[in-house]
């Protein structure tokens, strides 16, 4: 017979699977087993909760405080399944008691504070905050919560504080640096949320808040009428930063309505035309080297891979990109079109697919 804790493993690996009804089954049968086992009743709680059967779930979240009624995690799950059933007093009170005995447990300690943010009762959300910061002064969630919290109060130099603490911890975190910068963009100090902005992109350009943040500082400085050398600069290497060539473009074209003659501006205008006139012409550069690859495949089985970057620009004399640009363009083209080729050296040997589709390398 097995005990109780292969069991309660066994319904965990239900319930991570998302089958609660079978990891319910397994729990009780722990329970069965040891019926005042403080997991198992905990587990069975999360499975009625994810099933929607709130009552149910309070009832074994409140049988295992009744054995053990200091368990934070019985406590915040209650307060949870409560606050489900829209009795949010009785919610904020479990929550208040799981901090208390653990003030930086992060579980009550968010949900707490959203139920207060949404409020808009945000000095009770620092309060949270600034109690857990004081057990540990290195979370930098809570950190970045607290000056979340600030900015919403308007106190933009207590949240610039907290959000620089965050950095200091975390100098790499994209969101911190978007936080600040909208904290400084809501000061209109527009030169600071720039470079906050673009640190955040610069750690990941794909990062789509501060983007969004940007054209916020784009259109302000459009309706504001700003003649700001520098601002343009520095806005039109950050949309540099996030691969938005448009609105690079023409936040470089302003920038040299202003100032023609600065030599680093210069430099960045011709970079910016530069990398939008490649980005405007990838689509054209992927369509020729779809073609020449069904050609070269269609004719031989091998092709030297110069033979075919001069056909690409035969057929497309106008193309701006270097050999090797265009030479990772068509090893991308290959790998995304899972096509049948392979390197060899310096050349593409191309090969036909097998009939049970399973890949042979001819080579060997």
């Amino acid at each position: 017979m097995a005990d109780t804790k292969e069991l309660i493993e066994k319904g965990d690996m239900y319930f991570d699977e998302g089958k609660f009804n079978q990891a319910l089954n397994t729990y009780k049968k722990a329970l069965n087993v040891e019926p005042k086992n403080i997991d198992a009743l905990i587990c069975c709680g999360l499975c009625h909760r994810n099933l929607k059967e709130y009552d149910k779930a309070i009832e074994y979240y409140n049988t295992a405080l009744e054995i053990e009624p200091d368990n934070k995690t019985a406590l915040n799950n209650l307060g949870y399944a409560l606050e489900m059933k829209d009795q949010i007093e009785e919610a904020i009170e479990m929550y208040k008691k799981s901090l208390e005995i653990d003030p930086n447990y992060d579980m009550p300690l968010v949900n707490l504070s959203k139920i207060y943010i949404d409020r808009k009762e945000y000095q009770a959300a620092i309060k949270i905050y600034k109690a857990a910061l004081d057990v540990d002064p290195i979370n930098t969630a809570n950190w970045i919560d607290l000056g979340r919290a600030y900015r919403f109060m308007e106190k933009y130099d207590k949240a610039i504080s907290a959000y620089s603490e965050a950095l200091r911890l975390a100098p790499s975190n994209k969101v911190i640096h978007n936080n600040l910068g909208y904290v400084y963009f809501c000061l209109k100090k527009y030169d600071k949320a720039i470079d906050a902005f673009t640190e955040s992109l610069e750690i990941d350009w794909l990062y789509d808040l501060p983007y969004s943040n940007l054209n916020k500082v784009y259109k302000e400085m459009i309706d504001q009428n700003i003649i700001d050398f520098n601002l343009w600069k520095k806005l039109a290497n950050a949309f540099l930063v996030a691969r938005a060539y448009k609105r690079a473009l023409d936040a470089s074209n302003r920038m040299v309505e202003i100032n023609s003659k600065d030599t680093d501006a210069k430099e960045l205008h011709e970079k910016i035309l530069s990398v939008k006139q490649k980005f405007d012409m990838t689509p054209i550069l992927l369509e020729k080297i779809e073609q020449a690859l069904n050609l070269f495949s269609s004719i031989s089985t091998t092709a030297l891979l110069t033979d075919i970057i001069e056909y690409i620009r035969y057929k497309t004399p106008d193309l701006i990109f270097t050999d090797d640009e265009i030479k990772f363009n068509i090893f991308e083209t290959i790998q995304k079109q899972n096509l049948n080729a392979r390197l060899v050296v310096n050349k593409l040997v191309f090969y036909r697919q097998p009939i049970d589709n399973a890949k042979v390398d001819y080579m060997k």
